[in-house]
């Protein structure tokens, strides 16, 4: 479970879980506090991040802005700390974020991911404790191998600290991790890649057909005494392979030099605004 006491840790990197959230989503409209079996989105996924035994700390990194301001309302309710920042510039945010809660790296998690598995978290940050030294930036979607809507990337502080200085272009200051890993010449990037390829499954909240697909997963196999993990979802849908079928329509199979093509189809709408 979450090393509560990590102040006192013999550890010697403090890692923090930095769930990315805001209100503002397109698709599917304030999709951070939908609920399902009465908690949202937010909670589901703090609960289950408290399952990581390899993290130091959880918290939400959300915006300054207005309509935020129920995110941290919900936050305080839930007992999860924030920082708030910068909309727009991402590095900025989470560059913010580690340095208000001393991380010597966070774990970005984002709102659309309910489903994030705790046991995959350990060993990715397992291994990045043991090889921080050599690690830029660790992600398991550089390909992906993993489902969508598990997706890690761990950034290490230094590293925020350098793009923050750095990146100028204001549409990479909000798309940060596509900065990193459209230019693998200038970071040592280390994937975390799946024994098999499973990523044509969709995990991941941002359409209706999505929510509708992990609402099945919920009602299949919460429980109060267990968080379940990837392996129990993907035996889950051995046995109901008709769930899959909810959302196969929104699946994105499409890799363009590494990176799922729905990130440069957000990108692309961003350069034309």
């Amino acid at each position: 479970m979450l090393n509560k006491n990590y102040r006192n840790s013999k550890k010697k990197l403090r890692i923090v879980a930095c769930i990315q959230a805001r209100m503002g989503s397109t698709r599917l409209k304030k999709k951070a506090l939908i609920k399902i079996l009465g908690k949202t989105l937010i909670e589901h996924i703090f609960e289950r991040l408290k399952g990581a035994e390899e993290l130091d700390d959880i918290v939400l990194s959300t915006s300054i802005n207005q309509e935020n301001d129920i995110l941290i309302k919900h936050a305080r309710d839930i007992a999860l700390k924030y920082y708030r920042g910068s909309e727009k510039d991402l590095i900025s945010r989470l560059y913010q974020t580690a340095k208000k809660f001393k991380a010597d790296a966070i774990v970005r998690i984002t709102a659309d991911c309910p489903l994030v598995d705790p046991n995959l978290i350990d060993k990715m940050v397992k291994i990045y404790r043991e090889s921080y030294k050599r690690i830029d930036f660790m992600t398991n979607v550089f390909p992906p191998t993993f489902p969508d809507g598990l997706d890690i990337d761990i950034s290490p502080y230094p590293i925020l600290k350098k793009l923050n200085a750095e990146v100028k272009n204001p549409l990479f200051r909000e798309w940060c991790t596509v900065y990193i890993m459209e230019n693998p010449k200038k970071f040592r990037i280390y994937n975390f890649k799946n024994s098999a390829n499973l990523s044509a499954m969709r995990w991941t909240v941002d359409y209706i057909e999505d929510l509708a697909f992990v609402r099945k997963v919920y009602d299949a196999l919460n429980r109060k005494d267990k968080i379940f993990n990837m392996n129990d979802i993907l035996a889950f849908l051995k046995r109901k392979p008709q769930v899959l079928k909810i959302n196969e329509k929104r699946i994105d199979r499409t890799v363009i030099r590494g990176i799922r093509s729905g990130a440069y189809h957000q990108l692309k709408q961003s350069k034309n605004k």
